[in-house]
């Protein structure tokens, strides 16, 4: 694969030449340790170490580990939502309406609820939305599974089951917002990552 830097001063913003784009492996065929290990380096110490960087070199990307017992999933009315982060939602939404390879999708419906986690980093209290197709995909599939259930459902998942797979933020910045970091994925393992590591450094 080939890149060439955006225009932007993130130092992780790049364009990627679709035509270069090749399948190395697939997902399927990689064990748990193997996907860990591919996003293991990039995991900062807290959120607040990501806005020193922020500061300091334009980071824009970066993992954490919320601190552990303190992570609550969080649900509300989307309207009911601060008016900065509905900016930041209808931007990715915008965004997430066209494919790198394929034609303009369907538009996307605006959505009911606004999923996000109360936590804690290093001892440091935070409150986010989760800025990710996922979740709102996942309640969709849900209330046409289980109607009137389907943020129940949702609530179990993403407020006990991830949580309970080693679960990571993927914290990012936008163009539009390079000093604010949002939450724009979510990783879980069956592995830990911090003890994956403690292993590595015995051999």
């Amino acid at each position: 694969m080939t890149a060439t830097k955006a225009s932007d001063p993130r130092p992780e913003s790049y364009r990627v030449d679709e035509a270069s784009i090749h399948l190395l492996e697939s997902r399927k065929n990689l064990t748990d340790e193997a996907k860990v290990q591919l996003w293991q380096p990039f995991i900062a110490p807290s959120l607040q170490q990501l806005y020193a960087d922020n500061s300091a070199t334009n980071r824009s990307l970066g993992i954490i580990r919320p601190d552990a017992g303190s992570l609550k999933f969080t649900v509300k009315p989307a309207k009911d939502a601060d008016a900065a982060d509905l900016e930041v939602a209808e931007q990715l939404r915008q965004m997430q309406q066209s494919s790198f390879l394929e034609d303009p999708l369907t538009p996307l419906e605006k959505p009911e609820f606004a999923f996000g986690y109360r936590y804690t980093s290093a001892g440091h209290p935070h409150d986010q939305l989760i800025h990710d197709w996922e979740v709102q995909e996942a309640y969709r599939q849900y209330k046409r599974r289980y109607g009137n259930a389907a943020l129940d459902h949702l609530q179990r998942m993403y407020g006990e089951t991830i949580p309970a797979r080693n679960l990571h933020l993927i914290m990012g910045t936008m163009a539009a917002h390079p000093r604010t970091f949002i939450i724009i994925g979510l990783l879980r393992s069956g592995l830990d990552p911090e003890e994956l590591a403690k292993q590595g450094q015995l051999f």
